[in-house]
């Protein structure tokens, strides 16, 4: 099975970790930034322009409240995203009331794709897509923290994996 949150369990016992991955807190946190710069906008009208710092001060606890009821989803996957590449698989595991497990032999994958936002390029997070030769066990990992020392641990551990090709033979000989 994947690996656990305080135990180290993978499909094969001589398998070795070589990279672990959680989800970034920063697009959790700039989420919720916007419904707070509104918040604060509000109470300052409020209590410059109508002087009524009550009801500015309610303004603003309601958008607190607001931002982080609707973070709450993503702060819930946040806690519980774990990625580990080991040295033949990759093991994904998200949610903690729909948890979804994902494994997928290093060997089996065609095409790892890191996929930056402007944010992300700045505070090293990004989504990344992970592509097979069967195409059908495709996935998304949102928000990946060290987006591009994953990439660079998958291919590593896939080209180490697939057996070296055959040099062509010259031609006349059979």
């Amino acid at each position: 099975m994947a690996r656990r949150k305080n135990s180290r369990e993978f499909d094969s016992p001589d398998e070795q970790e070589v990279f672990h991955a959680k989800e970034s807190w920063i697009p959790v946190v700039l989420g919720a930034l916007p419904i707070l710069l509104v918040g604060i906008v509000a109470c300052v009208i409020a209590w410059r322009f109508f002087d009524k710092m009550q009801i500015g001060l309610i303004i603003l606890g309601v958008s607190v409240v607001v931002a982080l009821v609707t973070r709450i989803p993503r702060i819930i996957a946040n806690l519980d995203t774990d990625v580990v590449v080991t040295d033949r698989r990759l093991y994904a595991r998200t949610g903690i009331i729909d948890i979804k497990d994902q494994v997928c032999d290093l060997s089996n994958i065609s095409d790892v794709t890191v996929d930056p936002s402007v944010c992300g390029r700045i505070f090293d997070y990004a989504d990344v897509r992970i592509q097979t030769y069967a195409g059908e066990s495709d996935f998304v990992l949102r928000g990946i923290a060290h987006a591009y020392e994953m990439r660079s641990a998958i291919s590593t551990g896939a080209d180490s994996l697939r057996t070296p090709q055959q040099p062509p033979r010259p031609r006349g000989m059979r």
